[in-house]
């Protein structure tokens, strides 16, 4: 079986688009209006689309063209300052080896033969056969993989059509031991953006975290911050890092061992009472049985499992604990590495909480977000079966869907058979492990559905790929990020897509009407459904669109201000 390169479906894209430019018979031309051309130069708000982050930008056309994207000055998140990606984004409208128009296979999955056809013919493909799907299998036998703030539409659509089976791959990819760690020990996650409050950190300890390299925003800024007034960082990483580089303390740790050197810094701080008892009398439980499980791990007993002196292991356990609670653990991001890594996760979320600094400045704040109404639409449909990737609760501690156990239910047909895949802006054949299973999943398919900005491994398996317009041409859901301070920030387009790409709530709502789901779709365009939920908030459509970002009030993020100690976990406590 043949595992098909990016670099060989862009070769088939290409050549598929050649034809279709010339093609007459039963289609269109892909063509444009003569326009008079635009002259000068003008700036739309928008916010960027790179990363999760999605921090809000400042876009400039200039004579027509787009000519570059900066920071928004009123964001929180880019504090009016973009990283390299976001600055580069730009490209992402000219490359030349974006998808064009939508592509039907006319051949053997694995094999590279397509048709260009137009969009009537792509979503009446589609609608068929989700059609076929339901009444031979049930709806439930629709699965989707989508991730970013971009699938919410398509989201909505599967929903009223019935399935429940709708999975992102940040779970086992990326975030999913993390949450799970952290979920565990306070019953919520650590957020994303993650909370960390570096910009008050007296001491940053970076556990396998890479801020400098990573470019999540708003991180590197506070960090390169918190370097330039001389908070104490102490890096462990067996690679010496970019971070790893301005610490005053560096642990060239032996990889896979990190649980030790938390256990042995854990011993340390409960052996020499470094910890904050006042905290851990008003927030914790179990705290006896906590001291008599890490009594055996001394820094003695970590040496030979790290590599890291006992000495060393002292003097950073101590160094966290005289600047607590101003000592940040950061919760880390890429959490799959080992497979122990939930129990590694949970093991930094409980050194946190000994330095008492979930909930306290310079520690872990407590998100706020802004509150929008929804769009009034009629219920989704009840599904009769129970999602298939996590059957009777296997995985009992996921705080997320389970993307592997959504295909491994497509290889085995079990709890039941899994007929239809929709994958949207991620490329399964990295962010799931093991590319002859996947493969094996979509040779069961009746119908497997791409939709993406551009050619990719997994698009070269669909039997129909969607192209979606950039972020820089469309309009997207409002962003109401988890953030410290509540706000509300607009997506809009800059520039028209050059071919005949789609934006993705467009695609999504003629789908719907396809299936003869219009009902859920009672808004005629995008912009009267943004405008009715930014109103419905009590906020103005015309300056959000102004000025890109709209600040809420702010509310308390720390528990000495007022923000409530709520731990949603079996005893209420940490």
């Amino acid at each position: 079986m043949i595992t098909l390169s990016r670099r060989r479906f862009l070769k088939i894209s290409a050549a598929t688009m050649a034809a279709a430019t010339a093609y007459e018979g039963g289609n269109r031309v892909i063509t444009h209006a003569a326009e008079k051309p635009e002259s000068g130069t003008r700036t739309v708000p928008t916010f960027c689309n790179i990363c999760f982050w999605q921090c809000a930008g400042i876009a400039t056309v200039r004579d027509g063209k787009l000519w570059k994207i900066e920071g928004n000055p009123l964001d929180p998140l880019s504090h009016g300052r973009l990283c390299t990606r976001g600055t580069g984004g730009v490209a992402g409208h000219d490359d030349p080896d974006r998808l064009r128009t939508p592509l039907l296979r006319v051949s053997e999955r694995g094999e590279e033969k397509w048709k260009a056809v137009t969009w009537d013919e792509a979503l009446n493909f589609m609608a068929d056969k989700m059609r076929k799907i339901a009444a031979e299998h049930g709806p439930e036998a629709m699965g989707a993989f989508i991730h970013g703030l971009g699938g919410s539409f398509f989201k909505h659509t599967l929903r009223a059509y019935g399935t429940n089976n709708i999975v992102a791959p940040s779970g086992a990819q990326c975030r999913g031991p993390r949450d799970t760690g952290y979920t565990v020990t306070y019953g919520d996650d650590a957020s994303s953006p993650e909370r960390t409050d570096i910009v008050n950190a007296d001491c940053i300890v970076l556990i396998g975290s890479h801020i400098g390299e990573n470019m999540h925003n708003t991180q590197v800024q506070e960090f390169a911050e918190a370097v330039g007034r001389g908070a104490s960082v102490i890096v462990v990483d067996p690679r010496f890092s970019v971070a790893a580089s301005k610490a005053k303390y560096y642990l060239p740790i032996k990889p896979g061992t990190d649980i030790a050197l938390l256990l042995a810094w854990m011993h340390v701080i409960v052996e020499e009472k470094l910890y904050d008892k006042e905290y851990i009398d008003k927030y914790g439980f179990g705290f006896e049985q906590f001291v008599a499980e890490v009594a055996p791990y001394t820094p003695e007993w970590a040496y030979p499992e790290t590599g890291i002196e006992p000495g060393m292991i002292r003097a950073t356990a101590r160094e966290m604990a005289r600047y607590r609670p101003a000592t940040l653990i950061h919760t880390g991001r890429n959490s799959s590495w080992y497979g122990d890594d939930a129990q590694r996760s949970r093991a930094m979320a409980l050194l946190a909480a000994l330095l008492g600094t979930w909930g306290r400045k310079g520690g872990l704040w407590i998100p706020t977000k802004m509150e929008i109404p929804a769009y009034p639409h009629p219920p989704y449909p009840q599904p009769k079966r129970e999602a298939a990737d996590n059957p009777g609760n296997k995985y009992p501690f996921t705080t997320e869907s389970v993307s592997t156990g959504l295909r491994d239910a497509t290889i085995s047909g079990k709890p039941y058979p899994i007929k239809g895949w929709f994958v949207y802006a991620t490329n399964l054949m990295y962010s799931l492990p093991s590319h002859e299973e996947t493969i094996r999943a979509i040779q069961n398919l009746d119908l497997f559905v791409v939709c993406d900005v551009s050619p990719s491994e997994i698009a070269g398996w669909a039997d129909l790929v969607l192209p979606e317009s950039i972020y820089l041409e469309r309009h997207d859901d409002l962003s109401t990020t988890n953030f410290k301070t509540p706000f509300v920030a607009l997506r809009q387009p800059v520039v028209a897509a050059p071919d005949d790409q789609k934006p993705n709530w467009w695609i999504a709502k003629t789908l719907a009407e396809k299936l003869g789901l219009g009902a859920y779709y009672p808004w005629k365009d995008i912009e009267e459904y943004l405008e009715y939920r930014v109103r419905a908030a009590g906020l103005s459509y015309g300056q959000l669109k102004r000025d890109g970002v709209i600040l809420g009030a702010p509310k308390p993020v720390y528990y000495e201000d007022g923000a409530p100690a709520v731990f949603d976990t079996p005893s209420k406590k940490i």
